[in-house]
């Protein structure tokens, strides 16, 4: 079937490019579902199952472990929170409300579409539903999108996302391996993906996402990463200076989120801001 795909995105590439954008976009935003493992299974069923109203009307779901502070985690793309699980619980023995999100068509929850559009409006939505965010953390599309939701009036006190890109250059990555668009039909997605998100290309490369605010942000990347490569947390780092970059190595993208280092560092992470928190509102209280 691939095989069938890739030869008929050559064929309309060199026919008409904008006829093979849009069917490159189609497929793009048809997100495939994987049954949960049996481990995911165990951990879902450890969780209290919420519900929100996602972005194109959808009932969709969301799976929370614990109580205090909300924490919100963002899965990537074609992922889900089941693989997110593992670190919620993590943060949630940490005295946290960890809250793993399922976006439009991924997971449990309802739809068949999603795009980047989408799923930051998902991530607003599940937030409205707490009077406040601790903390957010996403990982690969689900830490872009996060940043992204910020201009829909998403808030939280930090931020941490994990091998996530600062761009949406690897999508346009798979379109040239997976689906073998031409360059001509590749360019005019990446337009598309930039009209979808709200700005310019080269807007986007510049790392508009991530415009830097008075919020610590931690960030994690595999050095060893081939799906998002390091340069895209330098480039977030350097527009984000103030930003706290760790780098490891030998993790990968998709196992960064249960890690056993990776979870200990995020921990010690939000640990180190609630504390900070606690004794600003302890001064706030004084001097009032």
């Amino acid at each position: 079937m691939l095989k069938i795909i890739q030869g008929a995105m050559q064929l309309t590439g060199r026919l008409s490019p904008k006829l093979s954008a849009n069917i490159a976009m189609y497929l793009s935003s048809r997100p495939r579902r994987y049954a949960d493992s049996e481990r995911e299974r165990s951990q879902l069923a450890q969780a209290k199952k919420i519900t929100y109203r996602g972005a194109l009307g959808t009932e969709n779901t969301a799976w929370s472990w614990g109580e205090g502070p909300v924490v919100i985690l963002c899965h990537g793309w074609e992922a889900k929170a089941a693989k997110m699980a593992t670190l919620a619980m993590a943060i949630a023995d940490q005295g946290f409300q960890a809250v793993a999100i399922d976006a439009t068509a991924h997971g449990h929850s309802e739809g068949k579409v999603c795009n980047f559009d989408i799923m930051a409006k998902d991530i607003c939505s599940l937030a409205s539903q707490f009077s406040e965010i601790f903390a957010i953390v996403g990982h690969s599309m689900g830490g872009m999108m996060t940043m992204r939701a910020r201009e829909f009036g998403l808030k939280a006190h930090c931020y941490a996302i994990l091998g996530s890109p600062s761009a949406p250059l690897p999508i346009i990555e798979i379109m040239k391996n997976m689906l073998k668009v031409s360059p001509g039909t590749a360019e005019l997605c990446q337009d598309k993906i930039a009209n979808q998100i709200g700005y310019s290309w080269q807007e986007l490369l510049q790392c508009k996402m991530y415009t830097p605010e008075d919020t610590p942000l931690l960030m994690i990347y595999d050095t060893e990463d081939d799906e998002v490569p390091i340069f895209h947390g330098e480039r977030i780092h350097k527009t984000w200076p103030a930003a706290e970059m760790i780098k490891i190595s030998g993790v990968g993208h998709r196992k960064i989120v249960w890690d056993v280092e990776v979870i200990e560092l995020v921990n010690n992470f939000l640990q180190q801001q609630k504390s900070k928190k606690i004794v600003a509102k302890g001064t706030l209280n004084k001097i009032a």
